[in-house]
C-alpha cells in the first residue's frame, strides 16, 4: 500500500481553498502568478476548484510545482494529497527482475512519514547462535522514520544483480540488493598481482554495470574476473574504460527459488572495451526516459505489462502506459499529462524519480521546502507515540550504518513473502562462521512458516540446497539443510560438523519454516581463496 495522506476528490477544493489560505492566497492570486509563469503547462485556472470535484481529473505535474512553490510547501506533500507517492517507484524496482544490473533509487522522499515500528521487549543477545527478533521486540505504535538518528557520514548505493550479471555468481545471485559503499578509496583496496582478493567491487564501463573481483596488473589498470567460471577476463583502463564506483558490503538475497545467471555467449571471447566519457545531460523528457530504457534493456511492450501491474496494485488505471504512448513519451520534451504514468516509468526503467523530475522540468530543489501543516494531512501522520525504547534499531543502525528504509515496503515482494513480522525474521550474525562459503556473513534469516515440509532438491548443489529452520524440544533453534525420511530430520548444519544431525520430528524438533530470504554482509578482508 501506499504512503500519501489522500483526501477524497469532494473534499480536494475545500482542502486547497484552507491550504491556500494557510499562506495568505487565494485562487486569484494563483491564478495570476501561474499566467505569469514561463511554463504555460504550469497556468491554474478560475475554473480549478471544480475540475478537482471530478473524480477523474488530476493536476500535471507544474501545476503542483507551480502551487508548491506559490504555498511553500513541499511538492511530496502535495503529491501526496492526490493519493501519489514517489516512494512507490522505488517500491516496484525492488519487485521487478533485470536483465541489467541497475541501481535502484534509495532515496526516502518523505521521511516524516509514519511507519510502523520497532520496541524493545528485552536486552537483545547479540551472542545468540540463532534467535527470532519476536523475542527481542515488537511491533508497536508508528512512528516518523526520521526519529531513528542517521549516524556516520559514510554514502551507500543499492543496486539489483540482474540476470545477465554472470561474474559474480555464485558470489551474488540474480535478483539479489546489493549495498556499495561509495568511497574514493575503493580502487586502492584492489590487489595488485594476478589474483583477485575476496572483495566483491561495482565497476561501470561501456556495457553497464557489472558487480565482479577484480585485480589490478598496473595501478591504473584492472581487470573483471569470476570466481569459478571461466569467462575470458577484461581488462579496463581506470578513468577512460571503466570507473570503480565502489565495494559491496551487504547482499539482501532471497533464496526460495535461487536463480541462476543467463550466461552471454560474449563472455567467452576477448573483447575489446569501449571508452566510458561524460554522460551529456538529457535535453528533455523523452531523452531521458530514452536513455533509461535502452540502460535497463526492456522492450516497450513488457514495461507496459510491468505498467499494467503498477495500476492494478495501486488501484488507478492512470498508472497504465501503453506500449505506443511509452514510444511516444521518447519523443516529448515535457512530462506526461498524468503525473502517475512518470511513476510507472520510473519504476519499469529503474529511473531516479527525481532525476526524471529534473528532466522534465520541475526539479524537486525548485519546489517548496516547508512540511505541510498537520491539519491537513492524515490523522495518523499526526499522531505521536508515547513508547521511546527502539536500542535495538540504535544499534542495527550503529553496527551496519544507515538502514534501507526505501525497503520498508518491497521486503514482502522480495522475499515472496507476505506480512513479514519479527517473529519471522532469526538474528544469525555473531554466531560461528558457516563452512560453506555461499553463507559467509548472514546476518539474518528471513523465515517462511507456512513451509515446514522439508525436500531436498537432487538437482542443486550443496549451496543451494533448500535451508530450514528447527526448534528443538529445549527451545533452542538450529538452521541447515534439511531432509526428511519415515519421521526423522536429517539436518546438516552448516556451522558444525559435515555429519548430520538426525531428530524425530514433532518429538526431538520440529520445524519452524523454510529459509526464503537472508541478508549477508561480504567478505572485507583482501585475502586471496579461489
Amino acid at each position: 500500500m501506499s504512503d500519501p495522506f489522500s483526501v477524497p476528490p469532494r473534499l480536494l477544493a475545500d482542502f486547497l481553498r484552507k491550504i491556500l489560505a494557510s499562506r495568505n492566497l487565494s485562487l486569484a492570486d494563483v491564478f495570476r502568478a501561474s499566467r505569469a509563469s514561463e511554463n504555460r503547462l504550469a497556468h491554474i485556472p478560475h475554473s480549478f476548484y471544480s475540475s478537482l470535484r471530478k473524480r477523474s481529473f488530476s493536476p500535471s505535474l507544474y501545476q503542483l510545482l507551480c502551487l508548491s512553490q506559490l504555498s511553500g510547501y513541499r511538492l511530496v506533500d502535495w503529491l501526496a494529497l492526490f493519493g501519489i507517492s514517489l516512494d512507490d517507484a522505488s517500491r516496484f524496482q525492488v519487485a521487478f527482475p533485470t536483465v541489467r544490473t541497475v541501481e535502484l533509487d534509495a532515496t526516502v522522499y518523505q521521511p516524516d512519514l509514519f511507519v510502523p515500528w520497532l520496541y524493545d521487549l528485552s536486552e537483545p543477545d547479540f551472542t545468540s547462535s540463532l534467535a527470532p527478533l519476536s523475542q527481542w521486540v515488537r511491533a508497536g505504535s508508528p512512528r516518523r522514520i526520521d526519529s531513528l538518528s542517521r549516524s556516520g557520514k559514510r554514502m551507500f548505493r543499492y543496486l539489483k544483480i540482474g540476470s545477465h550479471d554472470a561474474l559474480a555468481f555464485p558470489d551474488l545471485l540474480p535478483g539479489s540488493i546489493v549495498r556499495v559503499a561509495v568511497g574514493s578509496s575503493a580502487l586502492a583496496r584492489a590487489p595488485i598481482g594476478k589474483s583477485s582478493g575476496r572483495r566483491l567491487f561495482v565497476v561501470r564501463h561501456s556495457g553497464g554495470i557489472a558487480c565482479t573481483r577484480l585485480f589490478r596488473t598496473e595501478p591504473d589498470k584492472i581487470v573483471l574476473c569470476s570466481r569459478q567460471l571461466p569467462y575470458a577476463p577484461v581488462e579496463l583502463t581506470v578513468g577512460a574504460e571503466g570507473f570503480v564506483l565502489g565495494m559491496v558490503d551487504l547482499e539482501f538475497r532471497a533464496v526460495a527459488a535461487v536463480a541462476k545467471p543467463v550466461v552471454s555467449a560474449r563472455l567467452e571471447r576477448c573483447r575489446l572495451p569501449g571508452p566510458v566519457g561524460p554522460s551529456l545531460p538529457a535535453s528533455g523528457a523523452g531523452d531521458f526516459i530514452q536513455r533509461a530504457r535502452k540502460a535497463c534493456g526492456i522492450s516497450f511492450r513488457e514495461a507496459s505489462a510491468r505498467t499494467r501491474i503498477i495500476a492494478r496494485e495501486l488501484h488507478d488505471h492512470r498508472y497504465y502506459c501503453s506500449p505506443g504512448a511509452l514510444s511516444d513519451y521518447e519523443t516529448r520534451k515535457f512530462a506526461p499529462r498524468h503525473i502517475q504514468k512518470l511513476i510507472s516509468i520510473s519504476a519499469v526503467y529503474f529511473a531516479p524519480i527525481a532525476d526524471l523530475f529534473g528532466a522534465c522540468g520541475a526539479p524537486l530543489g525548485s519546489a517548496g521546502s516547508r512540511a505541510m501543516l498537520a491539519e491537513f494531512q492524515k490523522a495518523a501522520r499526526s499522531r505521536s507515540s508515547q513508547e521511546k525504547l527502539f536500542r535495538f534499531l540504535r544499534e542495527m543502525e550503529r553496527r551496519f550504518g544507515p538502514l534501507p528504509w526505501f525497503l520498508r515496503s518491497a521486503a514482502s515482494s522480495l522475499f515472496r513473502l507476505p506480512g513479514i513480522s519479527p517473529r519471522d525474521v532469526f538474528w544469525i550474525g555473531d554466531s560461528s562462521e558457516p563452512k560453506h562459503p555461499s553463507l559467509a556473513g548472514v546476518l539474518f534469516l528471513i523465515v517462511d512458516r507456512r513451509q515446514k515440509r522439508p525436500r531436498a532438491s537432487l538437482s542443486c548443489p550443496i549451496w543451494a540446497q533448500p535451508l530450514y529452520v528447527l526448534q528443538r524440544r529445549g527451545g533452542d533453534y538450529l538452521w541447515g539443510f534439511c531432509r526428511q525420511e519415515n519421521g526423522i530430520l536429517a539436518v546438516y548444519s552448516p556451522v558444525e560438523s559435515a555429519k548430520p544431525m538426525r531428530l524425530r520430528n514433532h518429538m526431538d524438533a520440529e520445524v519452524v519454516g523454510r529459509v526464503v530470504g537472508m541478508v549477508r554482509r561480504l567478505p572485507k578482508t583482501g585475502s586471496v581463496r579461489s
